[in-house]
């Protein structure tokens, strides 16, 4: 930076610190004062638990009826402490009795019910109260994640006896996938849907290859980080075994790389041994994950952010997106213009993994002097601000 570039980001901080030491004092900007804020969406979907089968019988439709459901709300309950923590599937059974997870529970669903005099059977879909499991979770000293990775684009690559396939049929190791992918949690994964413009923009020796420009092309058509999933079948029969390499790319560094392994069990199909596969590798890029981003809700701090705005429109979408985090305990619109926004921030953990959280939702945090400002990636708002070309 050269010293006429220095000289206009200092005119235009020392212009803004009024703003961020005496919030709400600047001519022309209209100042708003808002209370908590309501939990988001996104951390609701988080919370919520689908797809639960029950089937239970006792001596009455009553009495079946009334433990299936809280067998239900059990086996959700698992699963959402599973989803948040490093926990196991199945190591919440026993952490909390019936009327503690009753407590925790806003509300539940039931489809595909059935019924007969003695046995009641029916899928569930179970709504957590966000702040009751967090208070759960804390009052046991149980680290948790909240923050949602960017979506996952899985490139599923399979090879056997020579054959090599991405988007060619067959690809058992696609159709895995498929069947795996749509299941919530705090890394969501999506698969591409295989039409030319996917062809056309990456082939499956680029993607085993890393050539970096072609998955960057396929991770913004999706919207997404980009993981190749190489899948190499190996021997016959009943003795078939799968070898999974990893390779996960996104912006933040070095791509990540670990590998999976399963062995054929004894009445398995190939589809079945995939399937539990990509389950595995799922798994690991979930718990990566949450060891990456485990909160201390405990603790936290407060920031003052400056945001740049193109309008109302633009500011609603970024206030969407804010309120999409969990992280965020309270957040006050201080002040407010039809090209700035000024809002005080109170969030759960470090200001690092509050950055993290923040780019998820495509959102760059930057500290200039003693300012923190904020501006969607991949835009120049925070440059022109400064005066820069």
């Amino acid at each position: 930076m050269n010293h006429d570039e220095t000289g206009k980001e200092a005119n235009v901080l020392d212009r803004l610190k009024p703003i961020h030491l005496l919030a709400g004092m600047i001519t022309g900007i209209f100042v708003l004062v808002s209370g908590g804020m309501a939990t988001s969406a996104a951390a609701q979907d988080l919370y919520t638990v689908s797809g639960i089968h029950v089937d239970k019988s006792a001596a009455s439709a009553t009495q079946a009826r009334d433990a299936a459901l809280a067998s239900g709300q059990q086996i959700a309950f698992s699963r959402l402490i599973s989803r948040l923590t490093l926990m196991g599937p199945g190591a919440a059974a026993g952490m909390a009795d019936q009327n503690t997870i009753i407590n925790m529970v806003r509300d539940f669903g039931v489809t595909n019910e059935k019924t007969s005099s003695v046995r009641y059977i029916a899928d569930m879909s179970v709504r957590f109260k966000p702040d009751q499991v967090r208070q759960f979770l804390q009052n046991r000293n149980i680290p948790f994640a909240e923050t949602i990775a960017r979506k996952v684009l899985i490139l599923p690559v399979f090879s056997s006896q020579g054959y090599t396939s991405l988007w060619d049929d067959p690809n058992p190791w696609r159709d895995a996938w498929s069947r795996v992918s749509g299941e919530s949690g705090l890394v969501p994964i999506t698969l591409p849907v295989g039409d030319l413009d996917d062809i056309s923009t990456i082939s499956v020796e680029q993607a085993q290859s890393g050539d970096q420009a072609a998955l960057d092309r396929i991770g913004q058509r999706y919207g997404a980080n980009v993981a190749v999933a190489d899948a190499e079948m190996s021997g016959t029969g009943d003795a078939q075994a799968v070898d999974i390499s990893v390779t996960r790319y996104d912006a933040s560094g070095a791509p990540q790389v670990f590998g999976v392994h399963e062995s054929m069990a004894a009445g398995e199909s190939v589809a079945d041994v995939l399937q539990r596969a990509a389950t595995d590798v799922r798994a690991q890029l979930e718990n990566s994950w949450k060891q990456a981003n485990m909160i201390d809700y405990g603790a936290g701090g407060e920031l003052m952010l400056f945001i740049p705005i193109t309008g109302m429109d633009d500011w609603a979408r970024i206030e969407n997106r804010l309120e999409n985090l969990p992280v965020i305990k309270l957040m006050r619109v201080v002040a407010m213009s039809r090209r700035e926004v000024q809002v005080d921030v109170e969030f759960a953990g470090t200001t690092d993994q509050f950055r993290v959280a923040l780019a998820q939702q495509n959102l760059n945090l930057k500290q200039i002097d003693q300012l923190w400002f904020v501006e969607p990636s991949g835009s120049d708002r925070l440059s022109k601000l400064m005066g820069h070309p």
